[in-house]
């Protein structure tokens, strides 16, 4: 299994972009947030997250998600190997919400 590091380059669709930047970008607000999610594609995987969202992330969630919550994880889908469980960017998504609005 290839694990994609913060500095590298990654591809998604037909873009490329760079992940540092996609992330200062997406800390600075919840509409930046949201189009970083866009970028990643992962509401072609699942369809309901940009509507979840819109209606339970803050700007605030997003300036301390990857400092906070962030596994590292860009897959929308949670992997399972027989050492341990490899949270996707969604399950962290949740995990911020749950944990802010507690």
């Amino acid at each position: 299994m290839e694990t994609t590091t913060i500095k590298q380059v990654v591809s998604y669709g037909e873009a490329n972009f760079n992940l540092d930047y996609a992330i200062d970008l997406a800390e600075q607000s919840k509409q930046s947030f949201i189009n970083f999610i866009k970028q990643l594609e992962l509401h072609t995987i699942k369809s309901w997250i940009i509507g979840w969202l819109e209606d339970f992330w803050t700007d605030a969630m997003s300036s301390i998600f990857f400092i906070e919550f962030w596994n590292g994880s860009l897959d929308a889908i949670t992997l399972y190997t027989p050492r341990e469980e490899l949270p996707s960017i969604i399950d962290d998504i949740d995990k911020c919400i749950a944990t802010m609005t507690a």
